[in-house]
């Protein structure tokens, strides 16, 4: 722990997690491609986009009816179709920009038009625009942004001077450091950590001309911003200039969840009487990161970022295991079941889910169904090549980059982490692939022919209203089997489960905390016990300070 004089300059940033950060082209100010905060851009660009059109005759009242309903009329899987590919392939350009990835395309905002965001300068530390604020979302960051420049410092002070009352915390300005969440973790922690060591820079300037000290920065992550700050601190050089780092709601190892998404896209909010305003917007909110499998994977499986954060090879379910999915064998029939074996067809990874699962093209279990990752077509590439082809060389990207982050260190030396440990917030820690056969189970194993890709071209998909996640599944036709991953049950936050918290060997169990009444994970910085935690760790952390 680095020592520290009695007046200290301490800089805070704050770095956001996956789409959390508002993106523009590059050098293009006048080109918006992901802001959260402007609603009618979100939802006309991705909103319009969402596959959900069907059969014409649904605007007739009564066929209407039928398919609000859930009833399948003529027609409909071929409209629904073609309409998800024609949004897919909408999406696509948007945020991609072409067939193939360039991580160049895209930038973050590094201005805003928020009337919350000052631009009016504040003496040595600039306005709120100039310490980057403007970069990620207001909507999900404004308040913990405002609570850490307003409301922390004196509680901070006054914390720490409990434990330490020679201390004093004379400054703490509050920087955002958005990235391009497209790219590579492993780009955006090289951007990331440029702009820490500009910072502290700045900070250490600060605190010689006044006669303190910076012993370095605090860094506050959110989900995938902790795969930025590791990145940043431990493969690019920016680990002398933080001083701790605490992370929330980290996918350390990747995330069930992510694998999911790209099948059955995101997760189908449930309907309720009771709250039809909140059940809009978060219909709303799911029409737009995409509901259905094709809308993620055209995006996903061109986005190294979006890719690592799949589990890799260190990842465990809730209980500890490392084969994480399964696609098991049917329920067998009551008159049978005594006779026979329920042990699952496939249990993975043994080692490598890359190798494994993800780029396993002939299994139904791959990661990306090859046939979703240009809707657009792809006349304007080699011949030589498969669309599956270009996935796995993005995939190889994601498992060298959590590679060499466990190769370089894993973590900073002073790292804390929260996470929620919520079994009433359902979430996907474990992957089971349920099968279901003609006529009934009656004894019958899954074998080959079954998990293999040709039986797989058919997905079924829910209503947008009155649907359910139990409405998607792949079908394997008339006399094919039928799989459908089972609902999400582990404790976590609905995206991250609490293994993520509760097997880090490289963090030590008293710098974990899994909170048992836990929060959803995009909100979980606007959660009370979070910003307690936050509070708290950083007075340990500063009180640990030594003086001179």
């Amino acid at each position: 722990m680095a020592a520290c004089p009695k007046d200290v300059v301490v800089p805070v940033v704050f770095i956001p997690g996956i789409m959390g950060s508002r993106l523009q082209v590059k050098g293009n100010k006048e080109k918006t491609i992901w802001d959260p905060d402007d609603k009618y851009f979100m939802i006309g660009a991705y909103g319009g986009n969402g596959g959900f059109y069907r059969n014409p005759l649904v605007m007739a009242p009564m066929f209407g009816a039928l398919s609000s309903a859930g009833v399948p009329l003529p027609g409909d899987n071929i409209f629904e179709k073609n309409s998800v590919r024609r949004s897919a392939a909408a999406r696509k350009k948007l945020l991609i920009g072409g067939s193939l990835f360039n991580k160049d395309y895209l930038e973050p905002m590094e201005y805003s038009k928020n009337e919350n965001i000052s631009d009016v300068s504040s003496g040595f530390w600039g306005s709120q625009v100039e310490r980057n604020w403007g970069s990620v979302s207001w909507s999900s960051y404004g308040p913990i942004l405002q609570k850490l420049e307003q409301q922390f410092p004196q509680t901070l002070s006054l914390g720490v001077k409990q434990v330490n009352p020679e201390f004093n915390l004379v400054e703490m300005p509050v920087f955002a450091l958005g990235y391009n969440w497209s790219a590579s973790n492993d780009d955006s922690g090289k951007y990331a950590a440029g702009k820490i060591k500009k910072w502290v820079e700045k900070a250490k300037q600060r605190a010689n001309e006044i006669g303190a000290q910076c012993p370095g920065a605090v860094v506050l992550t959110h989900s995938m911003g902790g795969l930025v700050a590791r990145s940043a601190a431990m493969m690019h050089g920016a680990a002398s200039d933080i001083f701790a780092v605490l992370h929330t709601v980290m996918p350390t190892d990747g995330a069930a969840a992510a694998y999911k998404r790209f099948h059955f896209g995101f997760e189908h909010p449930e309907f309720s009487i009771f709250s039809p305003v909140d059940g809009a917007f978060e219909r709303a909110g799911y029409v737009v990161l995409g509901r259905q499998g094709q809308l993620v994977t055209a995006i996903l499986g061109h986005m190294p970022g979006g890719q690592e954060l799949l589990p890799n090879k260190r990842y465990k379910d809730n209980d500890g295991k490392a084969q994480w999915l399964k696609v098991l064998n049917p329920e067998r029939n009551w008159a049978v079941k005594w006779m026979t074996d329920d042990k699952p067809f496939v249990e993975l990874p043994k080692s490598d889910p890359y190798s494994e699962i993800y780029r396993r093209e002939d299994r139904m279990y791959r990661a990306a169904n090859p046939e979703w990752l240009f809707p657009e077509g792809m006349e304007n590439l080699p011949s030589d090549k498969s669309g599956f082809d270009y996935f796995k060389k993005i995939n190889l990207f994601a498992e060298l980059f959590h590679d060499k982050v466990a190769a370089a260190g894993d973590f900073h030396e002073v790292t804390y982490l929260c996470y929620s440990d919520d079994r009433r917030l359902k979430t996907y820690d474990r992957i089971d692939w349920e099968s279901e056969k003609l006529l009934g189970s009656w004894g019958r194993n899954v074998n080959e022919k079954d998990v293999s890709a040709d039986r797989t071209d058919d997905y079924r998909r829910e209503d947008v209203i009155f649907g359910s996640e139990e409405d998607k599944e792949i079908s394997g036709g008339l006399t094919g089997t039928d799989f459908k991953i089972a609902p999400a049950d582990g404790a976590g936050d609905m995206t991250v489960p609490a293994s993520a918290g509760r097997f880090v060997s490289g963090v030590p169990a008293s710098r974990r905390m899994g909170h048992k009444n836990g929060y959803m994970h995009e909100p979980a910085l606007k959660a009370g016990i979070v910003e307690t935690w936050v509070k708290d760790t950083m007075v340990a952390v500063l009180g640990k300070c030594t003086l001179y």
